[in-house]
């Protein structure tokens, strides 16, 4: 809407200007002949300066400035010629009148005949601008190959001086050079008065030498003396060099002292630092044995339920096979009866030899598919025995809970060794680091440190003693983590085991989720149990009840149509097997759905080898 409202502002605009198109055309030329003046002129006068320069040397500012004051001039007059001219079209435009009352005509020739000026002189200045360019980039580099040549003279043979001035324009070489030589003539300058200080102390010693030579030869007392003056001034040396050494070794003995204060007083805070480590590890080490008490009789509870849940399982699932075998055999018996009367009825004109043909070799199929069954179950009872071996478990649902249980353990094994490797790192740079101290010790002893001995003997037992606790509070520490790990594992399984058990709404719980602590664990295994425990309680054994919601059961399921009849081949001691729960540590509790999901392979495994036999 805006862009249409605009456009439609511009059209009234145009019709009521109609030479409004010309007027901007003339503006946009003048400008862009006011800048193209600017380029030029700026261009031009920067050649010339470089042409003159070469006679003249003053600073690139300069010339930069002039040319673009020439060229901002310049282009100045050409605009508000130009601009001018612009004005007096607008006037011819909108009045249709001339401003120095001249015809149309004359001033259609007049703006002809100078835009064909313009367009002349324009080609001329650009061709004359083109060659002065040339002219003056071929200069440049003339120049530039004059003032390398100048200062690789002024160089000489010096390659560095050289290769640093390469790139440098003549001035800045020729101040550079100039520095470089007034910096050598200073020098030399001050070597010289230095000669002159040492000639004139050498005259001074020449004539001291002179005078001693004109002296009378000393007598025998003299040069007794000036041996006693010597002598002292040798005892007087020896004594100030063993008073430096003496100030020395008094500096170093304090400083020794010093810095083994300051150790003594580190170490207690260290040792309480130590102890209350050791304490916290103690009382943290009676925490976790307290939990992994509770943890235990938690699991011995849990146990004994589930035992209780199996042996009533087992009586169940007795009776339930009781009843399906007597109804399979009322079953059969009708089956039978009825097969019996339809093979009667249809076969009764066949032969006695061809009946006897039929039953050998439905007895010899049946031989052979009681083979090929015995066969497939002997290759998966093997592999399932290899599974078992390999993982070291008891049951197939152990296999998945230990390995989870070995990543873990393997998770907690890597981090405790990274720790172990930092630890490791840091006890070498300590090493290290005292090795140094004992060396500097070691090679910097003097005859009066001999009483650091024993201080030293000290501080290294101290020292023994303190990383033997260290040592013990390390032992405690891992055995302590190894108990937390099976606690830690305890504690998942549980939690495993009770995820499906569901709370009712009167009661809260814990809320699921993957960022659970072991706290967070014990708590909602706590609520869980206690729930259990109580429904347990609340509960009395009726069998009456338990024996119509089974036949009920049983019922409603052979009503389906995609209920299929399975048999249990197993005997009860293959029965009672499959409840031997293993540890908790490595226990895995399938849920109903992958119970569901092994259930239901199992069924299309045995229709599949139905079928083939069948074929």
């Amino acid at each position: 809407m805006v862009n249409l409202g605009l456009s439609r502002v511009d059209d009234a605009v145009a019709a009521k200007h109609p030479g409004l198109e010309e007027y901007a055309a003339c503006q946009s030329n003048a400008f862009m002949k006011g800048v193209f003046t600017f380029v030029t002129g700026t261009g031009v006068t920067f050649g010339l300066q470089l042409f003159i320069k070469r006679k003249f040397a003053y600073p690139v500012q300069w010339s930069l400035l002039v040319s673009a004051i020439v060229g901002s001039v310049a282009s100045y007059k050409v605009t508000k010629t130009e601009s001018q001219k612009c004005r007096d079209l607008w006037i011819f435009l909108e009045t249709g009148q001339l401003p120095k009352d001249m015809n149309t005509e004359q001033c259609r020739a007049l703006q002809i005949q100078g835009v064909k000026e313009k367009t002349a002189q324009n080609k001329a200045t650009l061709g004359l601008l083109r060659s002065n360019l040339r002219r003056g980039a071929q200069e440049w580099a003339l120049a530039k190959k004059y003032d390398q040549r100048t200062i690789s003279k002024a160089c000489g043979k010096d390659v560095s001086m050289r290769l640093a001035h390469r790139r440098c324009s003549m001035e800045v070489a020729r101040e550079k050079l100039r520095k470089y030589v007034f910096d050598r003539v200073n020098a030399h300058n001050v070597l010289i008065h230095l000669a002159r200080l040492r000639g004139q102390k050498l005259e001074s010693l020449q004539l001291e030498l002179a005078s001693l030579r004109n002296q009378p030869d000393a007598t025998k007392d003299e040069l007794k003396l000036l041996q006693i003056i010597r002598q002292l001034e040798n005892n007087i040396e020896k004594t100030t060099l063993k008073i430096t050494t003496s100030r020395n070794i008094h500096m170093l003995y304090s400083d020794l002292l010093d810095y083994l204060k300051k150790v003594l007083a580190g170490y207690p805070t260290e040792l309480d630092k130590l102890q209350n480590l050791v304490t916290n590890y103690c009382s943290e080490l009676s925490d976790m044995t307290v939990m992994s008490q509770d943890a235990m009789m938690i699991t011995d509870e849990v146990k004994r339920n589930m035992r209780q849940g199996e042996a009533t399982f087992i009586e169940e699932r007795r009776a339930r096979e009781n009843r399906l075998n007597q109804q399979k055999k009322l079953i059969d018996k009708i089956h039978t009866k009825e097969t019996s009367e339809k093979y009667r009825r249809g076969r009764r004109d066949l032969d006695f030899p061809s009946n006897l043909m039929s039953m050998d070799t439905m007895k010899v199929r049946k031989k052979e598919t009681s083979i090929a069954d015995m066969e497939y179950q002997t290759e998966v009872t093997t592999l399932v025995e290899r599974v078992k071996s390999a993982v070291q478990c008891s049951h197939l649902w152990d296999i998945a809970g230990r390995f989870l249980a070995q990543k873990n353990t393997e998770e907690n094994l890597e981090l405790q060794m990274e720790d172990c490797e930092e630890r490791r790192m840091q006890l070498e740079a300590l090493m290290k680091k005292l090795e140094l101290e004992e060396a500097l010790l070691k090679f910097h002893q003097t005859p009066s440190s001999v009483g650091f001995n024993s201080i030293e003997k000290k501080m290294k037992n101290m020292l023994e003693e303190e990383e033997a606790r260290l040592q013990l509070a390390h032992s405690n520490m891992t055995k302590s983590q190894q108990l937390l790990l099976a606690i830690q594992t305890g504690i998942d399984n549980l939690y495993i085991r009770l995820i499906g058990i569901t709370l009712p709404a009167t009661q809260k719980e814990v809320a699921m989720s993957d960022t659970l602590d072991v706290y967070g664990k014990l708590e909602y295994c706590e609520g869980k149990l206690i729930y259990l425990a109580e429904r347990v309680q609340m509960w009395t054994r009726d069998e009456e009840v338990d024996t119509k919601v089974r036949d009920a059961l049983e019922s409603s399921t052979l009503k389906e149509k995609h209920n299929t009849r399975i048999t249990f081949e197993d005997q009860e001691e293959d029965m009672i097997e499959t409840f031997q729960f293993a540890d908790v540590d490595h226990s895995y509790v399938p849920s109903r759905a992958e119970i569901k999901k092994q259930g239901q392979r199992l069924i299309e495994g045995k229709l599949k080898m139905s079928k083939k036999k069948k074929k």
